[in-house]
């Protein structure tokens, strides 16, 4: 029992030491990161995907609120940044810009609507 609390408490002081140092530019020096999951496919994937089969258009809107998720925890004064936007809408958007930029991947979609959207998210909870 103390050994699982030991390890409980490590891991809690690595998280909350992990943000305070959080940088609002998160990646490595080179302004990169690692990208995992449905955000390494192209946006022809994505487009030839969504025609497909309707479930995989859940998996896409389903990473894309993981990401709009993830985006709000960790953007400093950002409570939400797709305020408008459910995961119908967020879909909608993926299909513009997918049309549009058929070589990007999804996450380039994904950072290009946080950029888009930024100046009219919901800064503070209600």
């Amino acid at each position: 029992m103390i050994c699982k609390r030991t390890i409980l408490g490590a891991t809690t002081l690595l998280l909350l030491s992990a943000l305070t140092l959080h940088d609002a530019d998160s990646a490595d020096a080179k302004k990169k990161f690692s990208v995992r999951g449905l955000g390494t496919k192209t946006c022809s994937n994505f487009l030839s995907d969504r025609n497909l089969d309707a479930k995989q258009s859940e998996e896409y809107a389903n990473w894309f609120t993981g990401f709009v998720t993830a985006y709000n925890w960790l953007q400093p004064d950002t409570y939400d940044i797709a305020v408008d936007y459910k995961a119908n809408g967020l879909l909608r958007y993926l299909d513009l810009y997918c049309g549009k930029n058929p070589k990007s991947r999804i996450i380039d979609a994904a950072t290009a609507f946080v950029g888009a959207v930024y100046p009219k998210r919901q800064k503070a909870g209600s």
